[in-house]
C-alpha cells in the first residue's frame, strides 16, 4: 500500500512537480482544488484510464482518504504508480486551520 500524509506530500511539492489526481465529484473539485490538480471523478475514472501514463506518479486525492485508498490501490493493481493522500482534501483543510 503507498500512502503519505498530507505533510510528506507538501514537502515533496515543494521539491518537483507532482500529478494530483482528485477523484472527487465536479462540484467539489470546481468549489475548491489544489492547483494543477486533475478532476477525474470515481464515476468516470475506470472510463479514462486511457489519459494516464504508467510512467508518472499520481496523488490520488478524495474527501476524507477513503475513495483515494481505493482507488489508489486500483491503479497500482492496473500498473501504474499511485500514492494516496490520508485524510484527504479533510486534512489539508485542517492543516491550513
Amino acid at each position: 500500500m503507498r500512502s503519505m500524509n498530507v505533510q510528506d506530500f507538501q514537502a515533496i511539492v515543494g521539491q518537483k512537480e507532482v500529478v494530483i489526481l482528485d477523484i472527487r465529484d465536479k462540484g467539489a473539485f470546481e468549489e475548491f482544488h489544489l492547483p494543477n490538480a486533475i478532476s477525474m471523478p470515481t464515476t468516470s475514472l475506470p472510463n479514462r484510464l486511457h489519459e494516464l501514463d504508467k510512467e508518472t506518479t499520481y496523488y490520488v486525492l478524495s474527501h476524507s482518504g477513503r475513495r483515494s485508498d481505493i482507488i489508489a490501490q486500483f491503479l497500482n493493481n492496473e500498473g501504474f504508480n499511485a500514492y494516496h493522500i490520508i485524510g484527504g482534501m479533510k486534512a489539508f483543510r485542517q492543516l491550513a486551520a
